[in-house]
């Protein structure tokens, strides 16, 4: 898979998901019954409080449950139409995430880079080649090269070593370092 077609296909899924959860959310939104999100005070519920008879303990017990019932039957109805909008992309993105890590890029091979674009030169050195072979390319002996600790996993830093600004920082503010003869 190349970098162009890994990002159709990133592109392709962002849109579809957005395009759903739009369209379908504005759907659910739209065609609710008014009966879905009763409350305590709606007509409907009033009228069923009323059959409740018998002393008041059993009223009230009567039109808790009542209230109880509609309150669990909102979530339910509400809960269902967020997950019919928000669980089809969020599969979509997971499907998205393991198909890209099972279909990696793919480097194309450049046998002939051009001189002003180091950033190509880079990653073919470092990726292309292993350090041993850029040393022979570049005209270095293996022992030239710095800390090849890790056989492998090589790493620009073990063609190029950048110089490490943060001990440099450390020493510089708080005086903590080799002490100097003079």
């Amino acid at each position: 898979m190349t970098r162009a077609q890994r990002s159709r296909l990133k592109w392709a899924v962002t849109a579809s998901s957005l395009l759903w959860m739009v369209l379908v959310g504005w759907l659910m939104v739209t065609t609710l019954p008014q009966s879905a999100v009763e409350n305590h005070g709606s007509a409907v519920i009033k009228d069923r409080m009323s059959d409740c008879t018998g002393s008041y303990r059993d009223r009230y017990d009567c039109k808790e449950q009542i209230i109880i019932e509609s309150g669990r039957d909102t979530f339910f109805i509400l809960g269902g139409r967020f997950l019919l909008v928000v669980l089809p992309p969020l599969l979509m993105t997971g499907w998205l995430s393991s198909y890209l890590r099972k279909h990696p890029v793919q480097l194309a091979s450049h046998h002939h880079v051009d001189a002003g674009d180091w950033k190509a030169r880079a990653q073919m050195h470092t990726e292309t080649q292993s350090p041993e072979q850029a040393a022979e390319e570049l005209h270095l002996s293996e022992n030239d090269l710095p800390h090849l600790s890790h056989k492998g996993h090589h790493l620009i830093d073990d063609i190029a070593p950048v110089d490490d600004w943060k001990a440099r920082a450390h020493v510089n503010t708080h005086g903590h370092g080799p002490k100097r003869e003079g």
